[in-house]
């Protein structure tokens, strides 16, 4: 008796070490792919950041940063974006004294804003 109950155990040892890999790349199969669709949507968000800041005249240029800029997991990002690209503009328009093109202080204004926006949260 006392082996057969052993025996029983390793048949159900065996059985149990055969399907949990095919579970687990079940499991990492699924995953894969939603993240993959993650990645694709941040990819989208921070493709529309990049065009609000390149046409900051926009409509929805703020808003598109916002958007990004308040999501918690890619706040730090943004911000050190907007911030560098602040820097830039800011020396652009020192180096033009007090005459910076027009693109330079719109994106300026919008850059303040958002900063402001996503920090004020």
């Amino acid at each position: 008796m006392r082996y057969r109950g052993a025996g029983l155990l390793v048949v159900l040892f065996l059985v149990l070490a055969a399907v949990t890999p095919l579970m687990a790349a079940e499991q990492i199969s699924a995953s894969g792919e939603s993240g993959d669709q993650a990645a694709l949507q941040l990819g989208r968000r921070v493709e529309a950041v990049r065009d609000a800041l390149q046409h900051p005249e926009a409509p929805d240029a703020l808003a598109a940063i916002i958007e990004l800029g308040r999501d918690q997991r890619y706040y730090v990002m943004v911000r050190g974006w907007l911030a560098w690209q602040l820097q830039g503009d800011l020396s652009i328009a020192a180096a033009s004294h007090d005459q910076p093109p027009d693109n330079i202080s719109v994106r300026i204004q919008l850059l303040n804003e958002a900063i402001r926006a996503i920090d004020l949260e």
